[in-house]
């Protein structure tokens, strides 16, 4: 293969996006790639080039993946200690940051993938992953993560599916409570640097306590906030953001929505799209969902990206009426220090697991390994020791985060356990509770 990959300067950004549009089928507007070049990192790109052109892309984000262990609650309060200092770890392990009972790890986030119809089937694609997967490593992240355009593509790179999210609807005129909503507490709308100086806050808090939640850049706040008309959806209105404060000057949550106006007869059938709903307390959680149930004009609210372990089901007088209408793959996690990743978090009670793991690409992680942890910190290091389990580094990564049980996996022939009860064993120590969920898509 005569094919050239490196990275690409800021003068070769439009011939890099032209791939993109080609591959994605989609048209960029200006305004659009020039805010993708506030958050783009061209040291992580990659590119591949036939002579001289560029027919495939990659890149990534530097990103903080917040892992499982046992958050502290109170009085339905979620826990959100600011980050705590960086520990220390000797020969090869990642250090991981300890936060409200977690803690977070960096990953690379991958994304712009990429190649051109004409150069398929040439070996552009591993290429550019083999290229990703070195600069993690370069980096000192153990684990590489991913929103997946195609979920055919990346298990065989040994990308696990780690999380899945879900859309819902409801017809606010059926949306009555099971019970009143606590007293106290207030809503209100807030734009333009009140918006800039809240929501960031309040969403870092909650991403420290929330497993498979990633970081998010200053940069990406700031397009996001500013609302450019790129990120619109057609026929809606511009982004609306409201908090949720405890006590004046105390935002503990947040949403964000949009309205796609629509009338019928003479009455109004909008649809409110609740893009985010982002709340540290219980209270802040039922105030907000009764706002977005109590807009005016509106037939249907729609709430995207969601747990699927909804807490507003519970809520609702008539569960029922919360309908799921999409559930679909979330974040996708590829342990490439398998080592360092399974020492980086924190399980749920004490136990020890010999992996025995199969990994094509990478041969470190080819081997059985001995995993010791607790609610207090982990090791894993390679061992001689006959297997507990046997699997391959996808299912592995599909693990990782708690959402996604070995024992399922073994149901489906691909994890089998050698010792018995090893599986259950496996699965209480990588249990998680809340249940992983990413909101940061890229």
């Amino acid at each position: 293969m005569d094919i050239e990959i490196r990275s690409v300067g800021a003068d070769e950004m439009k011939a890099y996006a032209r791939v993109l549009s080609a591959a994605f089928g989609e048209t960029f507007p200006d305004e659009q790639l020039d805010d993708e070049m506030k958050t783009f990192e061209l040291d992580r790109s990659i590119a591949a080039f036939d002579a001289g052109r560029i027919v495939g892309t990659g890149g990534a984000y530097s990103m903080e993946l917040t892992l499982p262990g046992l958050a502290s609650r109170g009085s339905g309060e979620v826990a959100s200690r600011a980050s705590g200092s960086q520990a220390s770890r000797a020969s090869g392990e990642v250090a991981s940051r300890a936060s409200g009972g977690l803690a977070t790890v960096p990953v690379g986030g991958l994304t712009a993938i990429a190649v051109l119809p004409t150069h398929r089937r040439r070996g552009i694609l591993r290429a550019v992953m083999l290229r990703h997967f070195e600069d993690v490593e370069s980096r000192g992240e153990p684990v590489s993560v991913l929103f997946a355009s195609e979920s055919l593509i990346y298990g065989r790179f040994g990308y696990g599916l780690a999380t899945l999210q879900a859309w819902y609807d409801v017809d606010p005129r059926r949306a009555a409570f099971d019970r009143a909503p606590p007293p106290g507490g207030r809503t209100r709308l807030v734009e333009g640097e009140e918006a800039r100086r809240l929501l960031p806050e309040v969403y870092d808090r909650r991403r420290r306590v929330q497993p498979g939640e990633l970081s998010r850049s200053p940069a990406r706040w700031e397009v996001e906030l500013r609302d450019p008309e790129w990120m619109r959806r057609p026929g809606t209105t511009g982004r609306f953001d409201v908090v949720y404060e405890s006590e004046p000057g105390q935002a503990d949550g947040y949403a964000t929505y949009r309205i796609e106006s629509s009338w019928a007869t003479g009455f109004a059938t909008s649809t409110a799209r609740v893009g985010e709903l982002v709340a540290l307390t219980t209270e802040a959680a039922a105030g907000l969902y009764r706002y977005c149930l109590n807009l005016d004009l509106v037939g249907t609210v729609q709430f995207e990206r969601r747990p699927v372990d909804e807490p507003l089901r519970w809520l609702l007088a008539d569960p029922r009426r919360l309908r799921v209408t999409e559930m679909t793959d979330g974040l996708w996690v590829r342990l490439l220090d398998l080592p360092a990743a399974l020492a980086a978090r924190r399980y749920a009670v004490p136990g020890s697991v010999v992996f025995q793991v199969t990994d094509r690409l990478r041969p470190a992680n080819d081997g059985r390994f001995l995993l010791e942890g607790g609610p207090d910190g982990a090791d894993c290091r390679p061992t001689g020791r006959e297997p507990d389990v046997v699997c391959d580094i996808a299912d592995l990564g599909a693990a990782y985060l708690g959402g996604t049980r070995l024992g399922s996996l073994a149901q489906a022939g691909r994890v089998l356990e050698q010792v018995p009860g090893a599986l259950a064993r496996a699965d209480a120590m990588l249990a998680t509770d809340p249940a992983p969920w990413c909101t940061t898509t890229f």
